[in-house]
């Protein structure tokens, strides 16, 4: 028998009469998020550090005569913080995991955060899916695409989407939309799914995931190697 997808769960869960965030979610002054601190937002902070700081690497001149040492000494500087950038670059392009667990009243609240993106002609590719939810018996649980080609509206609002994953038929069905924090670059798309554990029932060690909007791609993104990842999950989530 073949496992139900997330898609499935998430249309099976979906409040459309809610108005503000996701059932167990509440309104920063920004977007939605859980009810408690996540460092994992910092991942994606950092990924986008990456993209943003192209071109923001040149050291400033404050208009004095710098010594020869001062320049070969900034030229070294400039030279590494390229070359870091350039690693993190590599390493989003090929796409990479992270997993997290924070303890709260309420128990665990557990966290897996796959991000991948690239530049081209056509701007930023791929962005961050992210999964996350409170262990059992808590049933809030959501599933979060975070890319800058999605809406970013400055309050939050119900979007109809439509999301295909792997070579499933599509679905339409009615999101949770904001933008991320402060930022007019990077849009945020939210669903609300039954619980963890039934999000992870849907979950494959190989996926993809496209979104579109009245008929036109927002986002594509596919992971890999999401078996370990799935495993430490459904530890958390016990």
């Amino acid at each position: 028998m073949k496992t139900p997808s997330i898609l499935f769960c998430i249309v099976l869960s979906l409040p459309l009469s809610a108005v503000a965030c996701p059932t167990g979610m509440v309104f920063n002054g920004n977007g939605c998020s859980p009810p408690y601190e996540y460092t994992g937002w910092d991942m994606l902070r950092d990924r986008r550090v990456a993209i943003d700081a192209i071109g923001a690497d040149r050291p400033r001149s404050n208009g004095r005569v710098r010594s020869k040492e001062e320049l070969a000494h900034l030229e070294r500087l400039r030279l590494k913080i390229q070359q870091e950038k350039e690693i993190k670059l590599e390493k989003l392009a090929k796409g990479e995991w992270g997993v997290e667990s924070t303890s709260t009243p309420e128990g665990n609240l557990c966290a897996a955060t796959f991000a991948k993106q690239s530049t081209s002609n056509e701007g930023v590719i791929g962005g961050m899916v992210t999964i996350m939810g409170f262990q059992q018996p808590k049933p809030d649980a959501w599933l979060m695409f975070h890319g800058t080609g999605l809406p970013k509206p400055r309050d939050v609002e119900k979007l109809k989407i439509t999301l295909q994953q792997d070579d499933e038929p599509a679905q339409t069905v009615q999101v949770f939309n904001y933008r991320y924090g402060t930022s007019r670059e990077i849009g945020v798309v939210a669903f609300a799914v039954p619980g963890l554990a039934a999000a992870l029932e849907g979950m494959r060690d190989k996926q993809s995931f496209k979104l579109s909007i009245d008929g036109k791609t927002a986002m594509t993104i596919q992971w890999a190697d999401a078996a370990p990842v799935i495993k430490k999950l459904r530890q958390c989530a016990k």
